[in-house]
């Protein structure tokens, strides 16, 4: 018989299986060291970055409150500048801001709803608007129509107009608008035709459009109670607001001329959230003088998770009617 011996062999006699021979690994002391040292490790670490790590998302809260109130500033500013002259006006507790808003096209978003016009009647530089009968009024509209009047504005279009404004001069009593001298307080004469108005374009000669006025109740007339110096005439869409409620600030427009802002968005007038976390906000308006603009200041405060901002913007306001 012959009997091979051969080291690293398997067998019993294999190098790491015998007698005395240790074989490589962690003992439990080792093993919970490692595991503490790891721990106090991670916890050094953790409290190394927490506050570049809490000042992040600090951060990215703050940016976030920034662009939210930027945002709803501007859409605000934008209306504002939109307005029809001295038409913007503030709530007496400040907490809303409110603006007769010109016509945009529903065809064009770029015309604008203002224009200049002729005077329409040959013993006065007022415009002046009747039911009565063509050749009836001392018209100067080309087929003497009475409810006439020319815009030096091709392809004019009135539709969505609820109102047609003439220099309007806002004159207030105290804080209260006056009669026939201010939107918000309509009267005839006037400056801003009766509510239920409708406006049709009815062509014109080249670079004219004739536009003709169906006014509401039995006496079909109306007169406005300035001439506009330069000749301006404005159409009005809709009463635009912006209101604080809880802690939301809404948008919202309606269609009648209040003598006051309203406590709260009226009926049917469809309030939108601008805003949302808001704290608080605040509106200021300095009427324009001949000499300087008007200037409306607003202030939007916002708080989210303990984090507070203040934001202020101010948009001069160009009330040359």
């Amino acid at each position: 018989m012959v009997r091979l011996s051969v080291d690293g062999a398997i067998g019993p006699q294999a190098p790491w299986l015998r007698h005395g021979s240790s074989v490589g690994g962690f003992t439990l002391v080792e093993l919970v060291m490692v595991i503490a040292l790891a721990g106090l490790v991670a916890v050094m670490i953790s409290a190394v970055l927490m506050r570049p790590m809490q000042g992040f998302v600090d951060q990215s809260r703050r940016a976030e409150l920034v662009d939210l109130a930027a945002t709803a500033l501007n859409r605000m500013a934008r209306d504002v500048r939109l307005a029809v002259p001295n038409s913007v006006r503030v709530s007496a507790d400040g907490n809303a801001v409110e603006m007769l808003l010109i016509q945009t096209s529903k065809t064009n978003p770029d015309f604008s709803g203002a224009a200049r016009y002729r005077p329409n009647r040959t013993s006065s530089e007022t415009l002046k608007f009747a039911d009565s009968g063509a050749g009836s009024c001392d018209s100067t509209v080309a087929g003497g129509a009475c409810n006439v009047v020319e815009l030096l504005a091709p392809g004019f279009d009135p539709s969505g107009a609820q109102w047609m404004v003439v220099y309007n001069i806002g004159s207030l009593s105290g804080s209260n608008p006056v009669a026939g001298a201010n939107v918000w307080a309509s009267a005839n004469p006037g400056v801003i035709t009766p509510t239920g108005t409708t406006f049709s374009a009815t062509g014109g000669a080249s670079g004219v459009t004739q536009i003709a006025l169906d006014l509401p109740g039995a006496a079909g007339e109306f007169d406005f109670a300035f001439e506009s110096p330069q000749r301006r005439v404005y159409f009005a869409e809709s009463v635009v607001g912006y209101r604080c409620e809880g802690d939301h600030l809404v948008r919202y427009s309606y269609g009648d001329l209040l003598a006051v802002v309203p406590s709260s968005p009226p009926t049917g007038s469809n309030p939108r959230v601008l805003a949302n976390s808001v704290r608080g906000c605040t509106f200021l308006y300095q009427p324009g003088t001949t000499v300087r603009a008007g200037l409306l200041s607003m202030v939007l405060e916002l708080n989210q998770d303990g984090e507070a901002l203040r934001l202020l913007q101010q948009v001069h306001v160009d009330n040359a009617p």
